[in-house]
């Protein structure tokens, strides 16, 4: 079977460290869901854009918050197995 179609814009991003950090993914949230236009009135798009950056620092928080229970969760779920010292390996991350 074969597919014909477009593929739209492509983005590739890259770390030294091999993570990408919590802002970064609430930096690509936030773009998909508010756009200011280009064409936009300039009062319109200065609301817009307001409004993307209180958008950005709620999702940015709550990524990171959901980063800190699913590293506690891992960290106690570690110590039930009796690893305490994965856990405090764990926890210094």
């Amino acid at each position: 079977m074969i597919f014909n179609g477009e593929v739209g814009t492509v983005s590739v991003f890259t770390s030294s460290n091999g993570s990408l950090p919590a802002g970064h993914w609430a930096q690509r949230a936030t773009d998909h869901i508010v756009n200011v236009g280009d064409s936009s009135h300039p009062q319109i798009a200065e609301q817009a854009t307001a409004f993307k950056e209180t958008i950005h620092k709620v999702i940015d928080h709550y990524i990171s918050e959901a980063i800190k229970e699913d590293r506690a969760k891992v960290i106690d779920l570690l110590r039930s197995a009796g690893h305490n010292d994965l856990a405090n390996s764990m926890e210094k991350l």
